[in-house]
């Protein structure tokens, strides 16, 4: 499939997801395993007050019966989770940052454009388009961090399929109903964001959402502060 084509990498976002008969509960299906207290990944986060107006329009419409909303200001494309915090030591972590940050000093800032809605088996979300400069920054980061980690499991680039989701099914239900509420939304305008650095975040679940604290911020462009 197309990195750039947006129509194309939509169309395929809502045929998968028109095409389930049922959702899943997220917290079910992606239960963390026992003893895990949390664990690094590199996140997108996004302070953008379209973005937002059009995720509070999408949560109210869909309502709260059996979907966890992610806080508006939780909203993030997740890029690569790297390891457990309690497994991963804290000097290989500090090495994939500095890596990752040389790698991407002249990566460059760029847009994104966040919608129509869509979904997945256990999650309401919006496609993202285009994928050229996301799967380029995907590649960055899982490369720094086998530079460090060779031996640990990290997603392949050709499986990363990006994101941004706004919640979290919580039970298991019937998927019609839900693909019907969202149709409903899909006429809404698309909104375009600025992408200008990614972030290391620590990650654990709480009830119904995830939560987070930044470790490291790496930015993709050079401060034009700093001459």
């Amino acid at each position: 499939m197309s990195e750039t084509d947006a129509a194309s990498i939509r169309a395929n976002d809502w045929a998968a997801f028109r095409e389930l008969s049922q959702l899943m509960n997220h917290w079910t299906l992606e239960a963390w395993p026992p003893g895990r207290r949390s664990g690094f990944y590199w996140y997108l986060t996004f302070d953008d007050a379209d973005l937002a107006t059009s995720v509070k329009h999408c949560q109210d419409h869909l309502g709260a019966e059996g979907l966890d909303p992610v806080p508006l200001d939780g909203l993030h494309l997740t890029m690569l989770g790297i390891g457990d915090t309690d497994r991963l030591p804290t000097v290989h972590v500090e090495e994939i940052v500095e890596r990752s940050r040389a790698a991407l000093r002249d990566f460059g800032a760029f847009e994104i454009v966040i919608g129509p809605l869509g979904g997945s088996r256990s999650a309401i979300r919006f496609s993202v388009t285009p994928w050229d400069r996301l799967i380029a920054l995907h590649r960055i980061l899982r490369d720094s961090a086998r530079e460090v980690t060779a031996d640990r499991a990290l997603r392949p680039t050709i499986d990363f399929r990006p994101h941004l989701g706004i919640g979290y099914c919580n039970t298991d239900r019937p998927a019609s109903t839900v693909i019907d509420r969202v149709r409903e939304l899909r006429a809404l305008p698309p909104v375009t964001v600025s992408v200008g650095c990614v972030k290391l975040v620590e990650l654990w679940p709480e009830e119904g959402r995830y939560c987070w604290r930044d470790h490291a911020v790496v930015a993709l462009a050079p401060d034009p502060r700093v001459r």
